[in-house]
């Protein structure tokens, strides 16, 4: 996927800062809604070891991809508020504001970068308590 795609439009610089703002709040309301479910993921024991389903982070707003970590795997993405875990595959990342840091069979982490980093940090609902 490339920013191109999700654009509407032409619009220079502006618009691609546009983007990357939209992308990385998109993608922290996914991270918002695996935050609540954590919990519960926390509580069960699904399969040995304990896969969890989360939801992919991806930018694309109609993507409800399930991606299983443990607990602990999504404690380490969450670690750095500028990281966002995705499904697996190029179709799910936007390299104009981000990069794949970690690739798993299950998962990938991405890293926001620029701008969408800033706005990532901003919306980290556990940046809340600075």
């Amino acid at each position: 996927m490339s920013l191109d795609s999700v654009e509407v439009g032409k619009g220079g610089q502006g618009m691609r800062e546009a983007i990357a703002d939209r992308a990385a709040r998109n993608q922290s309301l996914f991270r918002d809604h695996n935050e609540r479910i954590e919990a519960h993921n926390a509580a069960y024991h699904w399969v040995d070891p304990p896969f969890a389903d989360w939801v992919c982070e991806c930018v694309r707003e109609a993507c409800a991809t399930p991606v299983q970590l443990t607990v602990s795997e999504y404690e380490a993405v969450r670690a750095d508020p500028t990281h966002f875990l995705v499904a697996p595959g190029d179709d799910h990342v936007i390299p104009e504001v981000e990069s794949v840091v970690r690739r798993e069979e299950r998962y990938w982490i991405v890293e926001k970068v620029g701008r969408a980093a800033d706005v990532s940090e901003d919306f980290d609902p556990r940046s809340d308590s600075e």
